[in-house]
């Protein structure tokens, strides 16, 4: 169905509202003819729904950086156990040069190498020549061992600290990541508390006139073949269920929740926020956007829905409506076609 053609619909809306003209924040979603109470409704919608996906976002992330902490920690424990393990190798092999020492020298106290062999970290000063020529050829052998399990002792206590720094570095990073989530967390919910309370203050004709616009009785049978087509089709199934802040379905979901449940259906995981969404898949230019693809809105991205085509895309669109198909609107800012 192309009524106007595809092509038309999405290159002139894409032109429009290009990546260098889209807003920094969502756009809200105002349906035709709305009221300056209806406006301000979509404002605080939007506003919750930008601070909402932000705190996913952030949240996602912090699961990240814990999962880098952990791992860097692991990474010190094991270069201290390997470093332990050089350094026991080295007064093993220690003792054996000892004994050597001796025997070569009569059993007395040889003071030059006594002191040198006795050092912390004997080979940064010990001309390795000068000491391999005061012991006989057979002896060398041990001589050479306790000089290599220095070197390795040395790299492996470089390595653990330098594997202690990397294990700070994350665990500040997730702690960071921690504080900005708890913060990105509360001003959703102030603006979540904020956009319900308008809502749940206005009329009931302009709560009513917030849902004008779109259809919940697209058909769920479009024609196709391909795992985007397949989540397409699922996702239809849930028309008419209710838009809640951070839900992923099955009885209510926000944009992203709605996409990524549709493509869990289908056996594809796919990250929880639409900023995510935006960054996998496929690119595709608006003028060859076909159903199933993925359409991503404002900049930085912060609605996803999925094109049906006609120029129509489902979504779930905001609090206070319900999971419909709209028209594509001029704020979108990217195409993704997810390819298995």
């Amino acid at each position: 169905m192309f009524v106007p053609t595809l092509v038309a619909v999405l290159v002139g809306l894409f032109l429009a509202a290009g990546p260098a003209a889209a807003p920094a924040a969502a756009d809200p979603i105002v349906p035709p003819g709305a009221d300056d109470a209806v406006t301000a409704l979509a404002q605080a919608n939007a506003r919750a729904a930008d601070a909402t996906e932000a705190s996913l976002d952030a949240q996602d992330q912090l699961g990240v950086r814990r999962g880098e902490a952990d791992r860097t920690r692991r990474d010190a424990e094991a270069a201290h156990q390997a470093a332990d393990a050089a350094r026991a190798d080295r007064d093993r092999a220690f003792v054996d040069v000892d004994q050597v020492s001796r025997a070569a020298f009569q059993g007395g106290q040889l003071d030059p190498l006594s002191a040198l062999l006795g050092a912390e970290s004997p080979q940064s000063y010990l001309d390795r020549t000068t000491l391999l020529d005061q012991v006989s050829t057979e002896n060398q052998r041990f001589v050479q061992r306790f000089l290599d399990a220095t070197a390795v002792a040395e790299t492996a206590e470089r390595d653990a600290a330098a594997r202690d720094l990397d294990a700070q570095r994350s665990a500040s990073d997730a702690q960071r990541t921690a504080d900005e989530a708890a913060a990105r967390k509360a001003d959703a919910d102030r603006e979540v508390a904020a956009a319900e309370d308008a809502l749940a203050e206005a009329s009931p004709a302009t709560r009513a006139a917030l849902r004008r616009g779109g259809t919940t009785a697209w058909p769920t049978n479009i024609p196709g073949t391909g795992v985007a087509m397949d989540a397409l089709r699922t996702a239809l199934t849930q028309q008419g269920k209710p838009y809640v802040w951070g839900a992923t379905g099955p009885s209510t979901y926000d944009c992203s929740g709605l996409v990524q449940w549709a493509y869990r259906q289908v056996g594809v995981g796919l990250p929880r926020v639409s900023r995510q969404q935006a960054l996998i898949g496929v690119p595709v230019e608006p003028k060859d956007a076909r159903p199933g693809d993925l359409l991503f809105f404002n900049s930085p991205v912060t609605h996803v829905g999925i094109y049906v085509g006609g120029g129509k895309f489902l979504e779930a669109p905001q609090s206070g409506d319900v999971v419909k198909v709209s028209d594509v609107r001029s704020n979108l800012s990217g195409v993704r076609r997810i390819v298995l």
